[in-house]
């Protein structure tokens, strides 16, 4: 059997973002979501590579699950907020 972390499959993740692979980081984030789905930190990854990728209402949900999750998320809050979706 292997593990592998919450934050080394994160680290992938921006990795690939950095790189402009937004595809494949949006599919690293997406797992590490499936996989840690109460954290609140794995659903802003996957919020921000929606964000770059242009796919503003995937971005939303997963920014407001990341709220639900962890109502202190104060980047989730400010990204909620600059998508217009804040209020709703």
């Amino acid at each position: 059997a292997w593990y592998v972390s919450e934050s080394a499959l994160n680290a992938l993740g921006y990795g690939l973002m950095g790189d402009g692979m937004l595809d494949e980081a949006i599919a690293v984030f997406s797992f590490n979501v499936q996989l840690y789905p109460e954290s609140a930190n794995t659903h802003d990854s996957l919020g921000e590579a929606y964000l770059n990728a242009g796919r503003d209402e995937d971005a939303i949900a997963s920014y407001r699950r990341s709220l639900e999750l962890d109502p202190r998320n104060t980047n989730a809050a400010a990204m909620l907020e600059r998508l217009g979706a804040g209020d709703r």
